[in-house]
């Protein structure tokens, strides 16, 4: 592990392809910084009972804030987050009832979009939970919806927003349902999805 690396990061998944295949790996990656797959159910379950391992926590690269970021970067990121304010706003109010927060992202490079948690139980915990067989609904993951501020989609959306504003109600669903898709976390209207990505290929291809 580098010198530098002040944190064990790590991501649960079913299998290393899947953990190797995250979003939310991007900047930890181009730190080269390296992340500990884990692919058991109960490995997640017991790096929380650890917390640290040689003095050095453990960190899910799905939660929180990574901190990765140069004072510069941050500053570009704090000047989108100004100039895009009415999309996030507005993708905020669509999604109100399903997310805690729809935010810019720290950790994506490549990737448009991203769902995230906060500190405490994760995604693939939720999982693991929701098969026993006294699960309770009502056990779920912080649902935090990022958005890649590198990204040329968030300067589409903020022209959707501009010019189209009806339009963006069916853009927020879209994202999130794929960035639920990408968590393998199953989506609530799969019919509606598929209608709003055909609409969105139609519209595209009509220009």
């Amino acid at each position: 592990m580098p010198e530098d690396q002040k944190e064990i990061y790590f991501v649960s998944g079913e299998s290393i392809e899947k953990c190797e295949a995250i979003p939310q790996s991007e900047r930890v990656k181009e730190k080269g910084y390296e992340i500990l797959y884990l692919t058991d159910d109960v490995d997640e379950f017991v790096i929380q009972i650890m917390q640290n391992y040689k003095e050095k926590p453990f960190k899910s690269i799905t939660q929180g804030d990574l901190d990765l970021m140069s004072e510069e970067e941050k500053e570009a990121v704090k000047q989108k987050e100004e100039s895009t304010k009415d999309v996030f706003d507005a993708i905020k109010e669509v999604l109100k009832d399903v997310v805690s927060d729809v935010r810019l992202s720290t950790r994506l490079k490549n990737h448009p979009v991203c769902l995230v948690s906060d500190e405490g139980l994760s995604f693939e915990m939720e999982k693991v939970l929701a098969q026993m067989p006294d699960a309770e609904a009502s056990m779920k993951a912080t649902r935090i919806l990022e958005l890649n501020p590198e990204h040329p989609l968030l300067d589409t959306l903020s022209e959707v927003v501009k010019n189209d504003p009806d339009k963006i109600e069916d853009a927020a669903w879209i994202l999130y349902d794929q960035a639920c898709l990408m968590e393998g976390l199953p989506i609530e209207n799969p019919m509606e999805f598929s209608r709003k990505l055909s609409d969105l290929m139609i519209s595209a291809y009509r220009k």
